[in-house]
């Protein structure tokens, strides 16, 4: 059996490189957004002000992703803010994906700017894995516009915590063999899965660094923690890294959609309007896709930045916004936690292409929907998003497709 090897790809401040690189590419004057403070950040104006990807000196000089604009700025007034484009990451990331997959025809891309590929049995053709990544490396810098940090392994986890040692444009390897030097003395919040709220718990426990949670029982770490103890214990151990994430491959895409609201969402009622703004994006984008998804998640984000996510498998496939809407509904409910919610994105996965011939009887008897949505997609296409909506977004801080996909948006932007 060949030994395994993967590459995590991972590319640096991806909001602000891609606009760098666009902006280079064709020859637009400007300031040169990598060698200065800048960031791409929303409208200070409106609550989605935060910075969403800031340059290498603008985080010298402390400022931090999700902050919002205005404190930011206290900590660097002369810092250069660019907006979100978000077609054009998209754009960007397709890009990248798509160069990777000269090099493996398994890319399991695991967010937009991020990337495992299965490198195993592939020496013969792009010699011994460093000097591989380090030619990717340069490839994606000379082709592509833009610089990438690879993490190389012989386990998926270990290769997503090697590229994360240093940045910018960097290759780091971390094989089972050099866990115990590399990754164990780290602090426990560097270890993939390990949160704010994990973390605080390991250290009121004693575990602060990898390590002490690598040796710790088995045993002691599923009664304090359950399932994600279990699993938090196998990557300090560098295990179960490949089977984790395999089960994330080419045929079990995913399509989202999120926001960051305009003021705090405090109550159900409200929250309501939101889900079914993004519902109506991602159902249109399943459409497009003429796909339909098996699963629906929940991301809620807090004023305190507390972030939690929960995800349902339904009993059948739907791209229906009914559908996506009711069932994102429950989860809300089940999911939040009371605070303030500043940030709530909806998700579906484990989509497919959309067989007419598996039907079930709730299939049929919305087809009146399905029919609705065609026309309402044909007059969209043709007259723009904004040419057909519900009447209860005439009112309101929701747009009827929040967040959008569609460069028919009136701003233009597109929000994943």
């Amino acid at each position: 059996m060949k030994d395994k090897v993967f590459f995590h790809i991972d590319v640096n401040s991806a909001y602000l490189s891609w606009e760098a690189a666009y902006r280079k590419r064709h020859n637009i004057e400007g300031l040169d957004l990598i060698n200065i403070a800048s960031a791409v950040a929303g409208s200070s104006e409106r609550r989605s002000g935060i910075i969403l990807a800031k340059s290498q000196l603008a985080k010298k000089l402390g400022v931090k992703t999700g902050e919002p604009v205005g404190i930011a700025r206290t900590k660097c007034p002369d810092i250069y803010l660019v907006p979100p484009n978000f077609d054009l990451y998209v754009e960007y990331s397709n890009r990248l994906m798509d160069f990777l997959r000269t090099y493996s025809p398994s890319v399991y891309q695991y967010s937009i700017d991020e990337a495992f590929v299965d490198m195993t049995g592939t020496q013969r053709l792009f010699g011994n894995p460093i000097d591989c990544a380090d030619t990717i490396r340069e490839r994606v810098r000379t082709e592509l516009g833009f610089t990438i940090n690879v993490g190389v392994s012989d386990k998926m986890v270990l290769a997503k915590i090697a590229g994360d040692f240093s940045k910018p444009d960097k290759t780091h390897t971390l094989f089972q063999s050099e866990i115990e030097e590399k990754m164990w003395p780290l602090p426990i919040e560097d270890l993939f899965f390990v949160g704010r709220k994990t973390s605080k718990k390991l250290r009121s426990l004693g575990i602060v660094t990898i390590g002490q949670l690598a040796n710790t029982d088995i045993n002691f770490m599923k009664r304090h923690f359950k399932k994600h103890g279990i699993v938090i214990h196998n990557h300090a151990n560098g295990l179960d890294g490949y089977d984790f994430f395999h089960k994330t491959n080419t045929n079990n895409r995913s399509v989202g959609n999120s926001t960051t609201t305009s003021s705090d969402i405090y109550s159900f009622e409200e929250a309501k309007h939101w889900i079914l703004a993004l519902s109506e994006t991602v159902c249109a984008r399943l459409r497009r896709k003429n796909s339909t998804a098996g699963v629906v998640s929940v991301e809620l984000v807090d004023r305190d930045f507390k972030r939690s996510q929960a995800q349902r498998t339904l009993g059948f496939r739907t791209n229906k916004v009914s559908d996506i809407y009711g069932v994102a509904c429950e989860i809300f409910k089940s999911l939040w936690w009371g605070k303030p919610i500043r940030h709530i994105g909806i998700g579906t996965s484990k989509v497919q292409e959309k067989d007419s011939n598996q039907l079930n009887f709730f299939n049929q008897i919305s087809s009146k929907e399905e029919r609705l949505y065609s026309a309402m997609d044909d007059i969209r296409a043709k007259y723009g998003d904004d040419s057909v909506k519900r009447a209860s977004f005439l009112c309101g801080e929701a747009d009827h497709m929040e967040g959008g996909t569609s460069k028919n948006k009136k701003n233009g932007l597109v929000y994943l």
